[in-house]
């Protein structure tokens, strides 16, 4: 294995141990303060090791800035959030995905306007969430994403 294998390699390994650990946290029942804390950084080595990825695409791109939002929002980062959720969308605007990717981008918008006060805006992209869950084929996908909009507090 060249040496250039063996970095896009580490790359791979990287950047999914990173956003797996971090959604394990997101989605635990109980999280304490440094483990809320380390969302940030986890997400922002997931994020870095996807970019150096030769096998990237912009539906991996925006799964790592949708995780960077909700590190953000976690921590009560308003701004922060709200940066990461739009570029999340944005990166994937003019591509064919799934519903469900452009449900969790709308998730992440409305938990970030929330926090930042947007109740308006905060609604509106809660509201396009569900109605892009409603498109989602698979029950448990859609009942994943369903969980997550419901734990908005608009």
């Amino acid at each position: 294995m060249s040496d250039l294998d063996l970095i896009q390699k580490h790359h791979v390994d990287f950047s999914c141990s990173a956003h797996n650990q971090a959604m394990d946290i997101l989605y635990s029942a109980e999280q304490t303060p440094e483990e809320i804390y380390s969302l940030i950084e986890l997400t922002h080595v997931a994020h870095w090791h996807w970019m150096q990825r030769e096998d990237k695409t912009p539906q991996n791109i925006s799964v790592a800035l949708w995780a960077l939002s909700r590190a953000y929002s976690a921590n009560g980062f308003a701004e922060r959030a709200l940066r990461y959720a739009i570029e999340s969308l944005e990166t994937i605007e003019n591509e064919d995905l799934l519903p469900s990717f452009y449900g969790y981008c709308n998730e992440a918008l409305a938990r970030a306007y929330s926090l930042n006060g947007s109740k308006i805006k905060a609604t509106e992209h809660y509201n396009k969430a569900i109605e892009l869950s409603e498109q989602i084929p698979t029950p448990q996908a859609k009942e994943w994403l369903l969980d997550q909009i419901n734990r908005i507090e608009l």
